[in-house]
């Protein structure tokens, strides 16, 4: 017979060759093994005598034989993930998934960024003086262990250096605030400058910044705490210097409590119209 016969049998066929003769004999019929037929007539969900059926049947006992069930179609299973270098490596569809939840948060980063950016009022201020104050020491905050790894750096240097310029004067808008004293305080920082922003956009992606500032009341004055970058900052001092800073625009939150966050703030030789 054929060596690859067995693969053209009906089920019928191969349920009556299986049953009338034991299986190693039908293998050497098909020039197969016993253990390769006993996996045919598994994949076709044919039933096959149980160990010990030929011994009894030869020796005149009663043996049962069950009939051919129906063929019942199996659900493909699932595909495993691969393994790459010792890891599984993730299916396309879980990769589709982690894509898509990763632009979910960032398209929900961005709207709690741009909500209140919408919102914001404006603040016009009127400079009538300015100073700047110098402090160096020791950080208090210094830590090695604790890396802050959202681009601030407060762990990162045994030293702290402040050269906060200081800007003073009084509101002009909103009506509310009008003659209000106002005093600003610039501190540079290192990490705003344009070069390390581009190199840590990927930061930002899921953690958009909130601020760029933050209103303070304490009497008599309206404080405005802003950040300013480190290569900006010897600029804006020199128009300080020369008397070309008289105006200050401020955009952000409407105050609560004399408290406000701060998202952008320009300074100007005249008063934009």
């Amino acid at each position: 017979m054929p060596s690859k016969d067995h693969l053209s049998l009906t089920r019928e066929e191969l349920y009556n060759l299986v049953w009338a003769k034991p299986m190693t004999e039908v293998g050497q019929d098909f020039q197969i093994s016993d253990r390769a037929m006993a996996k045919i007539c598994a994949r076709k969900q044919v039933p096959v005598p149980p160990r010990g059926y030929w011994a009894k049947k030869n020796a005149g006992k009663s043996v049962s034989k069950p009939p051919l069930p129906e063929f019942v179609a199996k659900p493909p299973k699932e595909r495993r993930a691969g393994v790459t270098l010792g890891r599984p490596t993730p299916e396309k569809g879980k990769i589709h998934s982690m894509f898509e939840e990763r632009n979910q948060a960032i398209k929900k980063a961005i709207k709690e960024f741009r909500k209140p950016l919408s919102e914001a009022i404006d603040y016009t201020v009127r400079i009538e003086e300015w100073r700047c104050d110098y402090s160096f020491g020791l950080n208090p905050c210094y830590n090695p262990l604790h890396l802050d790894n959202r681009i601030s750096f407060l762990h990162e240097a045994p030293f702290s250096e402040y050269r906060d310029l200081v800007l003073r004067g009084v509101f002009l808008e909103p009506a509310k605030l009008r003659q209000r004293k106002f005093e600003a305080r610039l501190a540079r920082e290192a990490q705003l400058d344009k070069k390390t922003i581009e190199e840590n956009l990927h930061r930002y992606e899921e953690s958009p910044p909130k601020a760029v500032g933050a209103f303070l009341k304490q009497n008599p004055y309206l404080l405005a705490f802003l950040s300013i970058p480190e290569d900006a900052f010897a600029l804006v001092l020199q128009s300080a210097a020369a008397h070309k800073i008289n105006f200050m625009t401020l955009r952000g939150q409407k105050l609560r409590y004399g408290r406000g966050s701060i998202y952008s703030y320009s300074l100007q030789e005249e008063q934009d119209q």
